[in-house]
């Protein structure tokens, strides 16, 4: 099911791609959103489905608490822990999630996906995250030209069960 997202000119930008079979009516899920912006569509209608939601970003302020089951941080997913971000394998420990079942896990971080993604295979913090969504920006990438490493990432999902 495609969800959220808004037009912009001749595309919708934020949406997302979301295999339902899981996230039911009134059925418990958990969901990690880091990059929201100003864009609550996605959030919001996992939040109507039932489900637990940690939202993730540095650049905005909104209130800790959203809806009935959305919870805000004013903290960035990176490779780092710094004094705005830190890495997903500490955010999910914080939060008591590290064998947690994580059915839908939203990453639109604006090139930071680039440094993290090495951090998050290697530390096994994508271990229990059932759906990724990850929006790349691959700018970096062409400048040199790099995308070997690219590949080799794409490897790593791929043996961790993620589709394209």
């Amino acid at each position: 099911k495609r969800i959220g997202g808004a037009w912009l000119i001749r595309q919708v930008d934020g949406d997302k791609f979301v295999c339902m079979d899981n996230i039911l009516l009134d059925k418990p899920c958990l969901i990690y959103s880091f990059g929201v912006a100003d864009d609550w569509t996605f959030e919001d209608f996992m939040d109507y489905r039932g489900c637990e939601i940690h939202a993730h970003d540095p650049t905005v302020d909104f209130p800790a608490r959203r809806g009935k089951n959305i919870h805000f941080y004013k903290k960035g997913l990176s490779a780092a822990k710094d004094e705005t971000t830190d890495t997903l394998a500490n955010i999910l420990a914080d939060n008591g999630h590290n064998n947690s079942a994580i059915e839908y896990l939203k990453i639109d971080i604006e090139e930071y996906e680039l440094t993290g993604l090495p951090d998050w295979l290697a530390t096994g913090a994508l271990q229990h995250v059932n759906q990724l969504a990850l929006e790349l920006h691959l700018t970096k990438l062409h400048e040199p030209i790099n995308f070997v490493w690219l590949l080799d990432i794409l490897q790593q999902l791929y043996k961790l069960n993620f589709r394209v």
